[in-house]
């Protein structure tokens, strides 16, 4: 999770930066995003099918022991049974469970006591990602440095840059501080921020 959104801030760093020399001609930047969409399609082509997936189709698979060995960086062929191993009796596992739960819809979901914390917790994580007002300070980023410095765009890179370096690091201290104190730290920055972001806005500073 934390490396798609590493690609993601990356990629919208890029798209600030390439605004500079298309500021007044904000069809070029549109007419690029066909050519990264085609390129992507392309790449498809080069995915690997997932191991887990082909071995529920087939046991033997070779080609998913090959793909094992890809992704693992395996040297030997016990390395690779090892895994194929581990994938088989965790696909085993799991649909002896399903069997015993029976359906595992949302409402059971939201029925079983062990689940239902977990369930809200994720959602409301979720929403508060798209609630924090971080899209609202991308979005409209250039318009408030308007006025502020002589060139918007240059603020806007930089907002970019710095959610580049934030995202970096965070990737750096979630396995030492733990996902919990990274979350409660930052909520209380974003919180503060946003007050600051309003009371600019309103004229007080």
């Amino acid at each position: 999770g934390t490396l798609t959104q590493f690609a993601m801030v990356i990629g919208i760093l890029v798209s600030d930066l390439v605004a500079f020399p298309f500021a007044q001609k904000w069809r070029i930047m549109f007419a690029i995003t066909p050519v990264t969409a085609a390129l992507q399609l392309g790449a498809f082509s080069f995915l690997l099918e997932s191991p887990r997936w082909l071995l529920g189709r087939d046991p033997k698979s070779k080609r998913a022991r090959y793909i094992i060995k890809r992704l693992r960086g395996c040297r030997h062929d016990d390395e690779v049974q090892t895994e194929v191993r581990l994938f088989l009796s965790a696909a085993k596992a799991q649909d002896s469970n399903d069997k015993t739960s029976g359906s595992s819809g949302l409402r059971e979901m939201f029925q079983d006591k062990s689940l239902r914390f977990l369930l809200i917790s994720s959602l409301i994580l979720q929403m508060a990602q798209q609630l924090c007002g971080i899209n609202a300070v991308f979005f409209y980023s250039t318009s408030f440095f308007d006025g502020v410095i002589d060139n918007p765009l240059v603020g806007t890179t930089i907002v970019g840059a710095v959610n580049v370096v934030a995202t970096y690091i965070a990737l750096l201290l979630m396995d030492s501080c733990g996902r919990r104190t990274l979350i409660l730290w930052s909520s209380g920055g974003m919180l503060l921020s946003c007050v600051a972001i309003t009371l600019s806005l309103m004229g007080y500073f």
